[in-house]
C-alpha cells in the first residue's frame, strides 16, 4: 500500500514540478550586481532540484515494492486465506463456496502480495453482504488460443451476492488511491488488488449489477 501510495504521490508532484523547472529556466531571470533578487533565484534554483531528488527517492522506495517471482501454488493460497477468515466470515454469515480445480498448474509471483490481492477481494465481498450472503471462490486454467495443449494463464473468482455496483462504481473500481470518492469497498483495497495483479502481467476484471451481485476475475499467467 504505501509503495503504491508513495508512487502515485511523486508523480503527482513531478508533473507540475517539472513544468515549474522548464519555465524558471526560460525566464533566464538576471538582476544587476548587487541585487538581492539573484540569491533568491539562486535559492528557487536549488530548492526545485531539491525537490526533485526527493521524488526520485520516492519512486526508488515504490520500485521496491515489485513482486519477487517464484513458483506459487494459487489454491494453496486461497487454502491459507480460508483459515484466516473463516472467524470473520461466519460472524457477517457469509457462506464461502470453494470450486478449485485440483489439475492448476502452479504460476510465477509474489506469494505474499497474491495473498494480499486475494484477502481484499474476500473482506471486500464481505462489506459488500451487510445481511449476509455467499461468496463463492473458484479457481481454473486457460489456454488461449485453446490449440494450445498445456495452460498458460490461471483464472481465480470471486463472486458475492452483494448489493451489487453501479455503472459508475464499476468505471471507478480500480481508480487511483489519490481519488476521494469511496463506493462500497473501493478505494485503496481494489487499487491494491489492481497494482498486484498488473505488476504479475495480469488481467482484472468486474461484472456487476445493483441488486446483482458482483464477479471480480483475475487473469494470471502461468510463467
Amino acid at each position: 500500500a504505501l509503495g503504491l501510495l508513495a508512487a502515485e504521490v511523486a508523480h503527482e508532484i513531478r508533473n507540475p514540478l517539472t513544468v515549474m523547472k522548464m519555465l524558471y529556466h526560460s525566464l533566464d531571470l538576471k538582476f544587476p550586481p548587487g541585487d538581492p533578487r539573484t540569491q533568491d533565484t539562486k535559492i528557487m534554483g536549488e530548492k526545485m532540484d531539491h525537490l526533485n531528488r526527493v521524488v526520485e527517492q520516492v519512486l526508488d522506495f515504490a520500485r521496491s515494492t515489485e513482486p519477487r517471482l517464484a513458483p506459487v501454488n494459487v489454491n494453496q493460497l486461497l487454502d491459507d486465506l480460508s483459515l484466516l477468515t473463516r472467524h470473520k466470515l461466519r460472524q457477517q454469515r457469509v457462506e464461502v463456496v470453494r470450486a478449485l480445480d485440483p489439475q492448476l498448474p502452479q504460476i510465477q509471483g509474489d506469494a505474499t502480495q497474491l495473498e494480499q490481492a486475494f484477502l481484499n477481494l474476500t473482506l471486500n465481498a464481505a462489506e459488500a453482504m451487510p445481511e449476509g450472503g455467499r461468496l463463492t471462490i473458484s479457481t481454473r486454467s486457460s489456454r488461449p488460443p485453446r490449440t494450445r495443449k498445456t495452460p498458460t494463464h490461471v483464472v481465480i473468482e470471486f463472486t458475492d451476492t452483494g448489493v451489487g455496483m453501479t455503472e459508475d462504481q464499476r468505471q471507478r473500481a480500480f481508480s487511483s488511491l489519490l481519488e476521494t470518492t469511496k463506493a462500497r469497498g473501493t478505494g485503496l483495497g481494489l487499487a491494491i488488488v489492481a497494482r498486484v495483479i498488473e505488476t504479475h502481467r495480469g488481467e482484472v476484471r468486474v461484472a456487476s449489477a445493483p441488486g446483482q451481485g458482483t464477479t471480480f476475475t483475475l487473469t494470471l499467467p502461468v510463467s
